[in-house]
């Protein structure tokens, strides 16, 4: 969590980050069917959305522009930054090198611009070409996020906050049942996502550290997140797909949050060595969502070379790209400090 003064970081919040990256990458490295990418993939973008309600201050001296100003260095810079690299990269790659200079690969950089993978729900019956198709489909998350900063930012100086919230939720939810389309920067999500940003507020409001000790909420967190996630089936915020209930996969996604913010204070009480390790994970997730499809690439070329089977190659996307993007993040915050001083 930021203060104005130095930086002091929540460990657990850090281990439920790292929760939320660590099925991410699971299920990009194609680790799907089984119970943790299942019930993972009720909380692995949610609970990203809570941690930062959790650690979101309105501040009554920053003006709303400054406020923005700051969550687009935070989330533009690197979302342009890391596309701009990639589309370069696959432009020399499947462009410059065979001849074709001119092919300057507009339908990605429509997806950029666009930053949705595609342009429809699964439900359309036609065209629906993929956007985001140069390894940059996880980066949706960023333009997301800061459309859910300038949204809640904006609701949060007005004494109709909750009302701004509950209508805001409740055209998302109209939208997404009268249409198929998904609309630029995933706008037509960013109120109904506002409301998982709202409970991480009032987590903190709540004392998270006391109000997630008490046996009797932990169980019926469990029961509720466990109940509701079978009976709303999976979801996929990216593309639109809530499963069987938008309400249901709120219930979840919080629920969801709150248990592995939960399993975090656990650790970081009973295994604190183990703990910090982890956190670092969670400390590096910009890192490693806007790099991790990239890196599987080179990681995939190199297991197949290796003659590595399709489960030891899994295991490898995701222990290598933790641990190379992780050490990148940290050593480029060492870097970065030591010009600093």
């Amino acid at each position: 969590m930021e203060k104005d003064k130095g930086k002091v970081r929540l460990e657990w919040l850090d281990l439920g980050k790292a929760a939320g990256i660590l099925v991410v990458l699971l299920v990009h490295a194609g680790c799907t069917g089984g119970p943790v990418t299942f019930y993972g993939g009720m909380f692995y973008m949610p609970v990203f959305f809570v941690a930062a309600g959790y650690t979101y201050r309105c501040r009554e001296d920053e003006t709303y522009g400054a406020y923005l100003k700051k969550r687009a260095r935070r989330l533009l810079l690197p979302y342009f930054g890391t596309s701009a690299f990639l589309w370069l990269f696959f432009w020399i790659k499947d462009s410059v090198l065979p001849g074709r200079f001119s092919d300057l690969k507009p339908l990605s950089v429509l997806g950029i611009l666009y930053s949705r993978n595609q342009m429809h729900t699964a439900a359309y019956a036609g065209e629906n070409p993929v956007l985001l198709n140069i390894l940059n489909a996880p980066l949706w998350f960023l333009t997301a996020m800061f459309l859910i900063c300038a949204w809640y930012g904006l609701i949060s100086r007005s004494r109709k906050k909750y009302l701004l919230l509950a209508l805001g939720a409740l055209l998302s939810v109209l939208w997404h049942w009268g249409t198929g389309w998904l609309l630029p920067w995933s706008a037509d999500a960013v109120p109904y996502f506002a409301c998982f940003f709202a409970a991480g507020e009032a987590l903190k409001g709540k004392k998270a550290e006391r109000f997630l000790c008490e046996l009797w909420i932990l169980g019926l967190l469990l029961v509720v997140f466990l109940t509701v996630s079978r009976l709303n089936g999976s979801m996929n915020l990216s593309n639109g797909d809530y499963g069987h209930s938008m309400l249901l996969g709120l219930i979840s996604g919080v629920s969801g949050s709150l248990l592995v913010f939960a399993a975090g204070m656990c650790l970081e009480r009973k295994l604190p060595a183990v703990s910090r390790r982890i956190a670092c994970v969670g400390q590096e997730t910009l890192v490693i969502l806007c790099f991790h499809m990239f890196l599987f690439m080179f990681l995939r070329a190199g297991a197949a070379l290796a003659g590595l089977g399709e489960g030891l190659t899994k295991a490898v996307l995701v222990t290598g790209s933790l641990i190379l993007l992780t050490g990148a993040g940290r050593l480029r915050k060492v870097r970065t400090a030591g010009r600093r001083c």
